[in-house]
């Protein structure tokens, strides 16, 4: 009698543990169902407009949950966002879209191709769907937009070229991090580190109350291809304050061959100059100063000393910007 006491209960726990859902790792139709699509990939709409406050977003639905993702191109610009979660379904809460993008470049009003990818152990399911994007989102909120070379320089701003090979300081057209123009800055200079720069005046007196640590100085930065440009090309970013103060930031190396958002605060910029109170104050920055640099090739003497990179010969320095922009309490969101 005892025996078949000891057998009841042993049977009672575990029906009891069966009843947890992970108690085999998941669900047996996760981990062994076939994989059907029950609703094709559609957007809530066919034009995106980001200018407007109403949903935007992306749905489907399939058999089991798995991880997915969902990429979306733009035809005109490349630029991508991604989604990426593990469930059965997308819908406006996991592809909810405000307009921003990965990482620049960002996109324009142009068609965009919304890619989704479904994958188990056994079968990839891949699905797509164009929208069109009709207006792009407004800029976030507390941001200081300084250039974005779509009209011309910004005024007053100084510019200094190097004598050298192929240099390149000039406003250009074409794949830009941001709308349709971006500054290129790059040559070959054979003696001296110093390619180029620019001075861009600024006023910021709306910071004076922001905490250098909320500060964001915000570019769009895009090298070579590795090979083509020198390895150890690199740039400076100098901000000056109107006690004469001027704090850097070095960009060492500029090694990528794509736009990419550099976001830096300025609690992590560092004083290069005479010291007046030694403190930062984000509310009289009066100039933005970037510089393109590499190590020259030589042969010769360096200016400034150093030893030269022979292995730079003739290749050309390529450290292109775009969007220039400062923003409070958060980096830009491309």
């Amino acid at each position: 009698m005892r025996n078949i006491i000891y057998i009841f209960i042993a049977v009672v726990f575990l029906s009891c543990n069966r009843e947890k859902p992970d108690f085999l790792g998941g669900s047996l139709n996760d981990q062994f169902g076939e994989l059907l699509v029950l609703d094709s990939l559609t957007s809530s709409t066919s034009d995106f407009n980001f200018s407007t406050v109403s949903p935007r977003f992306f749905e489907a639905q399939w058999s089991k949950n798995l991880n997915w993702q969902l990429d979306v191109v733009g035809v005109q610009s490349g630029a991508t966002k991604s989604f990426t979660g593990f469930s059965s379904k997308l819908d406006i809460d996991n592809t909810s879209w405000n307009g921003s993008a990965n990482d620049f470049p960002s996109f324009l009003t142009e068609s965009c191709v919304a890619t989704l990818v479904l994958s188990d152990n056994i079968n990839t399911i891949t699905m797509s769907t164009v929208v069109s994007i009709t207006e792009l989102k407004p800029l976030q909120d507390n941001l200081m937009l300084v250039a974005d070379f779509e009209e011309g320089m910004p005024a007053n701003t100084i510019k200094f070229v190097q004598q050298g090979e192929s240099m390149t300081f000039n406003i250009e057209s074409g794949q830009a991090a941001n709308g349709t123009s971006y500054y290129a800055m790059g040559g070959i200079v054979n003696w001296d580190y110093y390619l180029g720069s620019i001075k861009v005046p600024v006023e910021t007196e709306e910071y004076t109350n922001v905490s250098p640590l909320l500060l964001y100085f915000n570019m769009a930065v895009i090298g070579g291809a590795l090979g083509e440009v020198p390895a150890n090309q690199f740039m400076k970013i100098y901000l000056r304050e109107d006690d004469g103060e001027r704090y850097s930031y070095e960009l060492n190396p500029v090694n990528w061959d794509t736009w990419r958002l550099v976001s830096i605060p300025y609690s992590e910029f560092v004083l290069e100059s005479d010291a007046a109170n030694n403190t930062k104050d984000p509310g009289t920055i009066n100039q933005i100063e970037i510089m393109s640099l590499s190590c020259p090739s030589g042969p010769g003497t360096i200016v400034g000393g150093g030893t030269a990179c022979p292995e730079n010969m003739g290749l050309q320095v390529k450290t292109d910007i775009d969007f220039i922009a400062f923003s409070t309490n958060e980096s830009y969101q491309p």
